[in-house]
């Protein structure tokens, strides 16, 4: 940085609050999870109005108490369902398993005088039995789970048959009281029915194991793909054998509330109860939907068919009648929800690419200095490495100037100097590496796209450091998560700052957020001390290289989409960017130091007149997405490479061009070391060397940042 560089007589650029259009905010609301129970809580909120409508007083505070007390036992069977469901299998036996479950309670209780407690346990231990005979054959053995549970169910219901019989009479007529036995059939908690806290206990467990624990984690990955589960190292059949224990025990648990509330068991009990939770289920999910662990949804679908078979039985219909109606019902509900469900996607994608009208700066400072104008320097360049890298969208070198880049199949490669002639695999990150950065103890930091930030030792250990930042205070959709870690740089205190280039797009779309050309990224920094990211920057567009200024108070960030380079003040970060250099004839990427006190800017492509003006034009360019095939999209050249050097105010000194045919088209790094200039490109599958004319030789980048003695 120039030592008279006046910071504050730059130019502030405009950085948008809040990113909000219709389109943006219907696009979000499609992608949420929820929306996958869209169409069975629009069914319930009919349900209710219509009841509401036609039944008096139904919902009264004393009516839905009782139906909260009642909704516990076939609340807890559908959770059963759903963890079975999710795995794969199905279980048709839960209605055997609920009558014996409360069969074997009421014999503790009454026959053996067992404590409350111990009834318990022997209780859940019976429903766990049943998942154990069900797991074994369906899970471990392999056997097919219908024909397996309904083999259990037919073997279950007759054991139950011949033990109620044996002991109805001496249940019946037992006289043993207990206060806790009768505080879990009758007592309230907060108004409501013990019952109903333990199935909403149940369904939040169930709901934690889904999206937090290894064992919810590796059911959702059995049932969405067996195969790849297996070669992911998941152990397929014990999954499958524990999902059903752990379902047969909810049932258990089931059956132990219905036999405190009603004190005895009939023949009838249970008999329908598959049925009826399979079709709860069937409504919540939108059929059998393996891989799915939706507790929401298949409660509300529970709900939906619990009031309406509730109501029509209060209302005095005949069985057959209310059978023959709420079949009508789910099979109307179930129409409606495959039609939104196989069209969401659509309007999903109908949506979601979301372009506005954006004019960038015209070209400026490069009289004398445009392809046309000057010879193609980097037609002279030394290619290293040739085929033995892919994509190397960053290059770093040591100060024994050793190359490290990264490679589109996630590897991170070193590349010994003098003689470049073999790339080494130095770790195996994952994702796609891009930005890299040396820290202070001389470890390579890295941005990952799909990761976030990861730190790799000489000895090729990596750690991740982050992948997540704060929260947007007004976006829909959750976008905590770093999804285009792009690049990076440290700061003296040890801080490092890095660019996610798009919050809407991944490494396989990027392209993308060009056609939208709206402010989708964001600048962010993570400590190391306390191990914090946040946000410094929300709402640029698509931010891309990084760079500490000589004097290390500033940063350097490039503008890919704006064609510009914005800069920082760390002491102030809450100010804003200032516009460092505008009007770029090409999209910048990496921004690195230079030798002389400027800067190199890496040019992944050059900009034209045509796709200048598409830009300004939104609707044209929706209509090209939907109607055009991708492969015949007008957009930005992104394959004519470039390099520009700036001085420490932002004007324009130099520019190396490739020519038309040349070898390193798309060029996304340079780094300058000991009077050579490295280049990298993401689209390459080797690196360029140039000798630059009068400078110095003896400067090393990480030199300059943590001295020649590190």
């Amino acid at each position: 940085m120039a030592a008279d560089f006046d910071f504050s007589s730059l130019p502030r650029q405009h950085v948008p609050r809040v990113v909000l259009s219709p389109r943006r905010i219907a696009s979000d609301v499609l992608s949420k999870g929820w929306v996958e129970s869209l169409i069975p809580f629009v069914a319930l909120i009919c349900a209710v109005l219509g009841v509401l409508a036609t039944t008096e007083d139904y919902f009264s505070a004393a009516n839905v108490r009782n139906l909260a007390q009642y909704a516990a036992d076939g609340g807890l069977v559908v959770l059963a369902l759903l963890i079975v469901v999710a795995v794969g299998g199905i279980d048709l036996s839960v209605g055997s398993n609920f009558a014996m479950s409360a069969f074997v309670a009421l014999f503790c209780f009454h026959i053996l005088e067992l404590p409350v407690p111990a009834a318990l346990a022997a209780t859940l231990a019976a429903g766990a039995l049943v998942g154990v005979v069900n797991g074994t054959i369906a899970g471990l053995l392999g056997c097919g789970a219908l024909l397996t549970t309904l083999g259990t169910m037919i073997t279950v219901r007759g054991l139950y048959t011949l033990a109620s019989q044996a002991q109805l009479v001496e249940i019946s007529t037992s006289a043993r009281m207990d206060d806790l036995w009768d505080w879990i059939g009758f007592e309230k908690v907060l108004t409501f029915p013990v019952g109903f806290w333990v199935l909403a206990i149940v369904a939040a467990v169930v709901f934690v194991m889904f999206r937090q624990t290894r064992f919810g984690w590796h059911v959702l990955a059995v049932g969405g793909n067996r195969k790849a589960a297996r070669h992911g190292g998941i152990r397929v059949k014990s999954t499958i054998f524990f999902a059903y224990v752990l379902a047969g025990a909810i049932v258990g648990l089931a059956g132990f509330l219905y036999a405190a509330r009603q004190n005895s068991v009939g023949s009838d009990t249970g008999i329908g109860l598959e049925f009826f939770a399979l079709t709860a289920l069937v409504v919540g999910l939108g059929g059998f939907v393996p891989g799915r662990g939706a507790v929401i949804s298949v409660l509300i679908g529970f709900a939906t068919i619990y009031i309406l078979n509730n109501a029509m039985v209060n209302a005095g219909f005949r069985g057959d009648f209310v059978q023959l109606s709420m079949g009508a019902i789910i099979l109307v509900i179930l129409a409606i929800d495959v039609k939104f469900r196989k069209n969401r996607h659509r309007l999903l994608a109908s949506t979601y690419l979301d372009p506005t009208a954006f004019e960038t700066e015209t070209v400026k400072g490069m009289q004398g200095l445009m392809p046309d104008e000057v010879e193609p320097k980097l037609r002279q360049a030394q290619t290293l490495v040739a085929g033995q890298v892919d994509g190397p969208e960053d290059v770093l070198l040591d100060t024994d100037g050793n190359i490290y880049c990264g490679s589109r199949d996630g590897y991170l490669f070193r590349i010994a100097a003098p003689e470049y002639s073999k790339a080494e695999v130095l770790a195996k990150i994952g994702g796609r590496p891009l930005g890299l950065a040396f820290d202070r103890e001389g470890r390579i930091v890295v941005c990952v796209a799909g990761m976030g930030l990861v730190r790799v030792t000489m000895d090729g250990k990596s750690e991740l450091l982050t992948d997540q930042t704060e929260r947007s205070l007004f976006s829909v959709q959750d976008d905590t998560t770093i999804r285009m870690a792009d690049d990076l740089d440290i700061a003296p205190d040890g801080t490092i700052y890095f660019t996610d280039a798009t919050k809407r797009y991944d490494i396989e779309n990027w392209g993308l957020d060009l056609l939208e050309g709206r402010p989708n990224g964001r600048l962010l920094s993570y400590d190391p001390a306390t191990r914090k990211t946040r946000t410094v920057c929300d709402n640029l567009r698509f931010p891309n290289g990084v760079c500490l200024t000589h004097d290390g108070r500033h940063l350097l960030v490039a503008s890919t989409w704006e064609c510009s380079i914005l800069i920082f003040d760390l002491a102030r970060l809450s100010d804003g960017p200032r516009v460092f250099a505008s009007g770029l004839p090409g999209y910048p990427d990496n921004v690195n130091r230079a030798s002389d006190g400027g800067y190199w800017v890496a040019l992944a492509g050059m900009r034209n007149p045509v796709f200048d003006e598409v830009m300004r034009h939104p609707g044209l360019r929706r209509r090209m997405t939907r109607r055009v095939p991708p492969t015949n999209w007008l957009f930005g050249n992104l394959n004519i490479g470039g390099v520009l050097k700036v001085d420490g105010k932002g004007r324009i000194v130099d520019a190396l061009w490739d020519a038309p045919d040349g070898p390193l088209y798309m060029i996304t790094s340079m780094r300058e070391h000991e009077g050579s200039l490295y280049l990298g490109g993401v689209t390459n599958d080797k690196i360029g060397r140039l000798k630059l004319e009068g400078a110095d030789e003896t400067w090393r980048g990480p030199d300059s940042y943590w001295g020649a003695a590190r």
